[in-house]
Order: structure tokens, then C-alpha cells, then sequence
């Protein structure tokens, strides 16, 4: 009978949160079936949480944030307190399937893991942005975790912030400290999987920019410093994002990363490249796979006209708007807002015509993600309607003022422009060649202050290749130069 009381007690008690006399500065309380640690400093949110009837994603979540993941929610709320409004962002935590609530309740919570691994995290000197609080609610076969967190103001990830127009002077700053924060987070052995440009935060405190990292949802912390070869390959990851940045900035971080370790600094970096290279192909592979299957990423589409497949974090409305204006202007190209819409019928070029529109959905998705400058493939879609004629729809999408090249006056004797190419040749080097008939309809410029970008605009115009990249660089960067000098001399003429 003992026995049975006490397996009644585990699948029903509501406190599930182990140790919390362990967590400094934490007061543990029991709210209305919700077992919480809640801050010392952040106490007041005691009387709203009293206040609730029940800790649910209506309750907690004033204005929802939109998430593709099925088990979590997240959302915003304000509390005033002494006449000042404080802003706090909330996850919600909770499984659907019946595997999924019997496995939670042998194991930590996700909210619980992502609220220990930040306070661990900071008790080791590493700058974060420490959980407000943390509740838990256990009943039958189910566990429930909440996560809240201070929303920082005007803050943005370092993505964001070097998509901006900081001065090159701060931007120098931001990356000594992004590089020295990331070298102290794995020698204090903090592991986090997602390592990227997201989840790292710059805000002003006063007067002076920060970096924390934030999201430890994906997050391990050990008893030592990460091996080297660890530390190397989450770098890979992060070296993914190199179109963002000049060499120099990538060098700067690198050096304060290694604490300006002279002697060492190119032969890491060769080894950084190698495994960048490496994980861009595992990827691309995999996102040929995925992107004609129905999964959180991709999806099929079908409606009464159209069928095909899409990105689902495009809305469908959208798509279908964009496809019936395409169908009232009778147009083969146009674009509506961000997004490039193209016509394919059987008479246009080899490899963008219908009938191969699956091949070129699979190919614009696995460049897309060996992350070479090219238009974000949105959707591919065929007119199904058995009375008209055979058509698709490519649809893409491409940053803002981004113009073919070919609209650019006297492009060809333009030295940023031919730079510009150059750095774009070598992006897809270690990957393939640039097709020989490369035109300036292919490639599409942006301009970025005092600097050129340019993408390839055509799917078809690189061929992925097994060659070695300096074999490929040679070849694609000849094929810039023949580019120019064609032009150049017909221009003379």
C-alpha cells in the first residue's frame, strides 16, 4: 500500500523541481498547482502570479511569439512595478504526445534544464541574462515547465547588429568581445549546440555595448574546459555566417579568440575553414533530402490550381496572393514586395522549365544551404488545371534593393564590382564551378554602404563539382575576368 501511495505521489505531486534550496538568490514557492523558483529581486511578480487561476499560454502570454516547434510557446508580458513598466519574455514548455509526457516525467523538464544551465552558466563568471523564474506542474503521465526571462530593451543578436550601419570602430569592439566571450565560455566548459550569430545579445549599458549569450535551451555544462577539437568545430558552425563579414573582421574575432596567439592563429583558421567546408556539404546534402518531404522546414502545398512544394515559414496566403497576381498580369517575371516571381512553360531555358521543377527546387535548396550568396528558394509550383496549359512558378526571395547587374552603368570598369565577383568566386569554390556562360543576368548586386555584394541570381549558373577548391577557384575566377573583358570589349566597339 506504501508502495502504491508513493508511485501515486510521483506521477501527481506538483513539486518536481529538484533541490531548489541549491539556486542562490531564489525564493521556492508553490503558486496555484505550479511549483516556482522565482528571483529575489523579481519578487513582485509573486501577486501576478497568485493572480492567475492558471499558469497557461492565454494567462502568461499578453502578446504570443510565433514558434515551428510544437512542445513550446513563447510570448510577452508587462508588469508595472514603482511606476515603471517591465517588459518579460515567457516560454512555455509541454509535450502532446503520450510517449513524449511519460518520458518527461523520468527526466528534468526542458524549462528546468535551459533555467539550470543559465545559472550555471553564470555562477561561472560568463555574462547572461539570468532566468527570472521558473515553475514546474506535475500531474498524471504530464509535465509542464515555464521559463521567464527579462526582456532587455533595445537589444539585438549580433546578426542583426552587423546587418546594421554601426561605425567600423565599434564594430571592431564587438567583435574583440564576441571572440574573447566565446573562448571564456569554452574553457569554463560551457557546450552550446546552437552556437551561432542568434543567440548571442549587444544592448548599451551605460554607455558601453555588451554581449551575453542567452538560449540554453540546447546548452551543456562540464567540469572542464571543451577539447579543442570541439571548441574548433562549433567555430565551423559560426564560420558559416563569413558572408557577413569582411576577412578582416573574421581575423579579429579569430585573434581574440585565441588571445592573439600569432603563431598558431593560420593553422587554426586552415583547420576552421576545412571543417566549415564539411559541415556546409552535410548540410546541403541533407537539405536535398528534406526539402521535397513534408517536415518542419518544408511542406507540400495544393490548393485548387496550384501544387508543389515551399518553405513553411512563408505564409500559404501569401504564396497564393502572389501566385493569382502573377496569373492577372499575365507577366513571365515580377516581383511583389521581397519576393521574385518567375514563370516556367516548355519554352524556357533548359533547367527552368516545368518539367523539371523538382530538380530545380532540390538544386536552389542545396545551395541555399552550402550558404552561397543566392535568392532564398521561397516555393516551386506547377498550374495543375487539366484544360490550361503545362506552367510552374519559381518563387524567391531576395534582400532589399538588390539589382540585376546588368542595370548598373559601365559595371564592367567598376574595381568594387570586379572585387565584389571576386569574393563570390571564392565563396563557391570549394563547392563547384561557375557555369562559362555566366552573364550579368545571372548576377544581382547589392549595395552595403561603400561595398558591393553580389548573388547569384541564377540557380542554373553554378555546378557543384567534387574538384578540389583551388582547382575551382582558378576556373571561376577566370570566368569573372573573361565576364568583364567580353563586356568591356563590346562596350569599346
Amino acid at each position: 500500500m506504501q508502495f502504491f501511495r508513493q508511485i501515486v505521489s510521483f506521477f501527481c505531486s506538483p513539486v518536481s523541481i529538484p533541490n531548489p534550496s541549491e539556486f542562490t538568490g531564489y525564493l521556492s514557492k508553490r503558486i496555484n498547482h505550479v511549483h516556482w523558483l522565482i528571483h529575489n529581486q523579481h519578487a513582485f511578480l509573486i501577486p501576478f502570479l497568485e493572480r492567475l487561476k492558471d499558469a497557461t499560454a492565454e494567462t502568461l502570454m499578453a502578446t504570443p511569439l510565433p514558434r515551428r516547434h510544437h512542445y513550446k510557446k513563447m510570448g510577452e508580458f508587462e508588469i508595472t512595478y514603482k511606476g515603471k513598466k517591465e517588459p518579460y519574455l515567457v516560454k512555455i514548455y509541454n509535450y502532446p504526445r503520450l510517449l513524449q509526457k511519460i518520458k518527461q516525467c523520468f527526466k528534468n523538464t526542458r524549462g528546468f534544464h535551459e533555467f539550470n544551465a543559465a545559472y550555471l552558466t553564470a555562477m561561472r563568471g560568463i555574462p547572461v541574462e539570468v532566468p527570472v523564474a521558473c515553475g514546474e506542474r506535475k500531474y498524471f503521465f504530464t509535465k509542464e515547465s515555464y521559463l521567464i526571462v527579462r526582456k532587455i530593451r533595445n537589444s539585438q543578436s549580433i546578426r542583426q547588429y552587423f546587418k546594421g550601419n554601426a561605425p567600423l570602430k565599434e564594430r571592431r569592439d564587438i567583435l574583440r568581445k564576441f571572440g574573447s566571450l566565446a573562448q571564456k565560455m569554452h574553457k569554463s566548459g560551457i557546450q552550446q549546440d546552437a552556437f551561432s550569430l542568434d543567440n548571442f545579445l549587444v544592448y548599451d549599458e551605460n554607455g558601453a555595448k555588451k554581449i551575453i549569450a542567452i538560449d540554453f535551451e540546447m546548452v551543456s555544462v562540464h567540469t572542464r574546459s571543451l577539447i579543442e577539437k570541439l571548441c574548433l568545430w562549433y567555430l565551423a558552425k559560426l564560420n558559416r555566417e563569413k558572408g557577413n563579414f569582411t576577412d578582416t573582421e573574421r581575423v579579429r574575432f579569430l585573434l581574440s579568440y585565441m588571445s592573439h596567439d600569432i603563431a598558431r592563429w593560420k593553422t587554426i583558421a586552415g583547420d576552421i575553414e576545412s571543417m566549415t567546408v564539411q559541415i556546409q556539404k552535410k548540410g546541403a546534402k541533407k537539405a536535398s533530402r528534406l526539402c521535397v518531404r513534408e517536415n518542419k522546414k518544408f511542406g507540400f502545398f495544393k490548393n485548387a490550381q496550384f501544387r508543389g512544394f515551399y518553405r513553411r515559414n512563408y505564409l500559404r496566403e501569401t504564396l497564393e496572393k502572389a501566385l493569382y497576381i502573377m496569373e492577372e498580369t499575365g507577366q513571365d517575371d515580377i516581383s511583389i514586395n521581397h519576393l521574385h516571381i518567375l514563370r516556367l512553360t516548355r519554352n524556357s531555358p533548359s533547367g527552368f522549365d516545368c518539367r523539371s521543377l523538382k530538380q530545380l527546387w532540390i538544386k536552389a535548396n542545396t545551395l541555399f544551404a552550402l550558404k552561397i550568396d543566392v535568392p532564398v528558394p521561397v516555393g516551386v509550383f506547377e498550374r495543375h488545371s487539366p484544360n490550361e496549359r503545362k506552367e510552374g512558378f519559381l518563387i524567391s526571395e531576395m534582400p532589399d534593393n538588390c539589382t540585376p547587374l546588368s542595370r548598373y552603368p559601365n559595371w564592367f570598369s567598376d574595381q568594387n564590382i570586379f572585387l565584389s565577383l571576386k569574393r563570390l568566386a571564392e565563396q563557391v569554390s570549394p563547392f563547384g564551378t561557375l557555369n562559362k556562360q555566366l552573364s550579368c543576368q545571372d548576377i544581382f548586386a547589392l549595395v552595403q554602404g561603400n561595398r558591393f555584394r553580389c548573388y547569384l541570381g541564377n540557380y542554373h549558373s553554378f555546378s557543384i563539382n567534387r574538384l578540389p577548391g583551388v582547382a575551382n577557384k582558378s576556373i571561376n575566377v577566370q570566368t569573372i575576368r573573361n565576364l568583364f573583358q567580353a563586356h568591356h570589349a563590346s562596350a569599346t566597339q
